[in-house]
């Protein structure tokens, strides 16, 4: 039977689109972009039925690597994970893949290839999808894949904004054609690729970000934690080292104005050089000159970091004043680091990141990361020696290992923003904390010596007391004052008193353990704590440590001079148990310090508070007593020791107090030159006296001169002259008969004051005497400038006569030095015949004392004066 031709059935048409539709949509339900490329491989080799379809991407030394790869059985061997050198592409194969995304498919039996161009190489122009060519394969190129076991290749470029990313290949073991259609959708894949490369590294940005802000987050969070800050600043560095993944690092923070040393956190691997942000190179990070203190300006500065990126290169060349986050990328590649790097040779550290915690020139530390040395491995396809593996032809796609060891890990663009971002969070904490430390210290301390203040002296004696009685143990509190320091501030001002104060409270300090206090109570005041003493013995040999080093020159400026200070002492739990009375007391035994003379220390003893109330009292009548009219004079008279006749007389206050009686001077005199009262007394002094010698001479007296002394606050005021010549004026008393007395100490305070005053005075006709002379401190090139009339001869020098030979010799060289310089003198204290001879001996021209007579009221002293008979 014969058989019929049946029709074959019509191949049904390829759904291009369907397909297209159906691989794009799995390729976008990939996320990342290793599963996007993956999948696009898997895809396209389905699609195109052919052995093996690779990805390759390029690498920035232009060698590639094959980063996703799909296979149908074994007919051609894997190439995932080879690299390949740049130099299996040539450049200008490169070019045209950029310029005119060439495809490439190549026949290697026919030894033919197709080129199709999708834009003009020249202008850019899309050419469209018609644009072939067909031309030789390359020899080389043609052999290169026989070597592999290829006999076509489809090779179509992988963009990503207008640089050449990769390739996509397709390589097939038999001959194999591809249709416009084919050739078309697997662009269109291609280009699915190029975007979905664009979304991730959108993706992958936004991941970086998400990272970032979480880590300075997670770093904020510690920064502001409840914690000690120690345990902060550590923590902060082990999270900070650990999210830049390196293997060590350093926080220094530096001393700052409160007294707090410098400190050092370290975590990780760290160099041998411990002091390592003290070399020049780190403190030229850090923006600060060499020798220069790290911190300089106002505490109180609050700003964020400017942000700059510099290079290695030229960093060091650039200015400092702004903060620079410094990359080493490889710190034995670093000139600058030379002489550093012998300091990292034993460790794995490579390279380094440094963080300056810095503003302007407000420098506080800086933050130093480090990251070890890495090793790499790379799989190159060929043989491993280079001149057999780069043969013409490819020989062999043998893989081979090359490991690199002690790489550098590069720091990225990224990963110094980071570094800037946290600094600047550390750096704003840091100085948040340091300007919170400050007030709190300048509430607690004296602004100008940096001591404690009342406040925080307070607070520490009342701790030391509360040790002391739970120990069982004797403490001591002083209580310190400078001697005559009103008169430095008053003359030389303010700022020369300031670096007093200081140079005092340093020089203080030196003479105490760093267990003791030393507190600036106020004014020239300091006071001390001695915690855990064994006797008294040990407080008195701290007083005479702290009045022997006083007692040497102090410089100021250009001015000299010599300071003592007075000190009381009290002993818990002997002179109180509570800080308040412990101080009352000190500052009671410091008085009698000042009334024995000064520049001594007393211990405080229980008739001191006794004593000490009655000066209170006392000093309360004294307000009352000028109102009251509780004050007289009494009058001296002054003999020639020639002639016997009465030159003078010196008009003596007293104070007939209304239930103590009579008060002598040397009691309420110190009194009131304390309270300020002296100015009034003084005044009512000179014009009573001037009065009474007015009124003597109204009755018909010889005309005698009445001395008056003048206190030093007397003879500061500027309008002492004016003074005196209304006094006299109102009194009517002529200015010859006047003598104002002055002491060597008075004089010179202000040698230049002095002699203006004096010379006012003297034009004036006012006799001028220089009272106490010898127990001061005035030279004699001094001495002759002052415009005197009289010397006259302190008591202590007459009392000996002529017993002492010491005493005579002074006294006949005082007249001496008196006659010579054309000056009266007068002796003091004369009360006894002997002493009277002896200086009628030596030439000396009056006297004063007991001898002749003692001070009288007004009326009594006329009689003595006057030679008159008693009514």
């Amino acid at each position: 039977m014969k058989r019929r031709n049946r029709p074959q059935p019509s191949q049904p048409t390829f759904d291009y689109q369907g397909a297209l539709n159906r691989i794009t949509t799995r390729i976008r339900r990939s996320l990342e972009l290793q599963e996007i490329l993956s999948t696009t491989a898997i895809e396209t080799r389905a699609f195109l039925d052919t052995d093996r379809v690779k990805i390759y991407r390029f690498q920035s030394d232009d060698s590639g690597e094959v980063i996703a790869e799909a296979r149908s059985g074994k007919r051609l061997p894997s190439l995932q994970g080879l690299n390949f050198p740049a130099s299996d592409i040539p450049p200008h194969a490169r070019t045209l893949f950029v310029k005119a995304r060439s495809r490439v498919i190549v026949d290697v039996a026919s030894q033919r290839k197709m080129l199709s161009h999708l834009d003009d190489p020249e202008t850019g122009a899309s050419l469209g999808a018609g644009h072939l060519r067909y031309m030789p394969v390359d020899a080389c190129h043609a052999e290169y894949l026989a070597a592999m076991g290829v006999c076509s290749s489809l090779v179509l470029p992988i963009l990503h904004h207008n640089q050449l990313w990769g390739l996509l290949v397709s390589h097939h073991a038999e001959p194999r054609q591809y249709s416009q259609d084919e050739l078309q959708v697997v662009q269109l894949l291609v280009d699915q690729v190029s975007i979905a490369i664009a979304q991730a590294n959108l993706l992958s940005q936004a991941r970086q970000q998400v990272h970032y802000e979480a880590t300075i987050n997670h770093i904020s969070r510690l920064l502001h934690a409840p914690y000690d800050i120690v345990k902060i600043r550590q923590s902060v560095l082990d999270e900070t080292v650990k999210a830049f993944q390196g293997n060590g690092g350093r926080l220094y923070v530096n001393a700052d104005i409160t007294g707090n040393a410098a400190q050092l956190y370290t975590c990780g691997v760290q160099p041998t050089l411990a002091q390592i942000e003290e070399s020049q190179f780190w403190q030229q990070v850090m923006g600060v000159s060499a020798g220069k203190p790290l911190e300089s300006c106002d505490l109180l500065s609050q700003a964020l970091f400017k942000k700059s990126e510099q290079s290695d290169d030229d960093f060091l060349d650039q200015p400092t004043t702004t903060p620079q986050i410094h990359s080493i990328q490889d710190l034995y590649q670093n000139p600058q680091l030379q002489f550093l790097a012998p300091a990292f040779e034993t460790t794995s550290i490579r390279s380094i990141v440094i963080v300056p915690l810095q503003y302007r020139q407000q420098c506080i530390g800086c933050l130093s990361i480090f990251r070890q040395e890495i090793d790499t491995e790379t799989l190159w396809a060929g043989q491993w020696h280079e001149d057999e593996r780069n043969l013409r032809p490819r020989q062999s796609f043998k893989m081979w290992r090359e490991v690199k060891k002690g790489l550098a890990q590069e720091w990225t663009t990224d990963e110094i923003k980071l570094a800037h971002a946290l600094g600047t969070h550390l750096y704003m904490a840091m100085m948040q904390r340091r300007v919170e430390n400050m007030i709190r210290h300048q509430a607690s301390h004296d602004r100008l010596t940096g001591l404690p203040n009342r406040l925080l002296f307070d607070e520490r004696l009342s701790l030391a007391l509360a040790y002391a009685h739970q120990q069982g143990e004797m403490l001591a509190v002083m209580f310190l004052d400078l001697d005559r320091f009103k008169v430095i501030n008053d003359t030389l001002g303010h700022a020369i008193g300031d670096q007093l104060l200081q140079q005092v409270a340093q020089r203080i300090s030196g003479c105490l353990k760093k267990s003791d206090t030393i507190a600036r109570w106020g004014g020239d005041e300091f006071t001390l704590i001695l915690p855990q003493i064994d006797s008294a013995n040990d407080a008195t040999k701290i007083a005479k440590r702290i009045i022997g080093t006083l007692n040497a020159s102090f410089n100021c400026g250009e001015q000299e001079f010599h300071v003592t200070t007075s000190i009381g002492i009290a002993l818990a739990p002997y002179d109180g148990e509570d800080a308040e009375t412990l101080l009352k007391n000190a500052d009671t035994a410091m008085y009698r310090a000042k009334q024995q003379g000064k520049n001594n220390f007393q211990l405080y003893a229980a008739d001191m508070n006794t004593q000490a109330l009655e000066q209170l009292v006392l000093a309360n009548d004294l307000y009352k007593a000028l109102n009251r009219g509780e004050f007289l004079l009494h009058y001296q008279p002054q003999v020639n020791l020639k002639t016997g006749e009465i030159v003078g007389t010196e008009a003596l206050v007293r104070w007939q107090h209304p239930e103590r009686g009579m008060i002598p001077p040397n009691q309420f005199i110190p009194l009131a030159e304390e309270t300020g009262q002296i100015g009034a007394i003084g005044e009512w002094v000179l014009q009573t006296a001037c009065a009474q010698n007015r009124a003597w001479q109204e009755a018909g007296y010889p005309p005698i001169r009445v001395a008056v002394n003048l206190s030093a606050r007397q003879f500061q005021q500027q309008n002492l002259a004016q003074l005196i010549y209304r006094v006299l004026t109102e009194t009517g008393l002529e200015a010859q008969y006047l003598e104002v007395e002055i002491t060597e100490s008075i004089a010179m305070q202000n040698i230049y004051v002095t002699i203006a005053v004096l010379n006012e005075l003297r034009a004036m006709g006012v006799h001028i005497s220089m009272d106490d002379f010898g127990t001061g401190y005035s030279s004699l090139a001094t001495l002759k400038r002052f415009p005197l009339h009289t010397l006259k001869v302190d008591r202590e020098f007459v009392k000996d006569l002529p017993t002492s030979s010491k005493d005579a010799a002074l006294i006949q060289a005082i007249v001496t030095l008196g006659h010579g310089l054309d000056l009266d003198v007068i002796a003091e204290g004369v009360e006894t015949i002997e002493q009277q001879e002896f200086l009628r001996s030596i030439g000396c021209d009056a006297m004063q004392g007991y001898l002749f007579s003692k001070p009288l009221p007004a009326a009594a002293a006329a009689q003595r004066c006057f030679n008159l008979n008693p009514q």
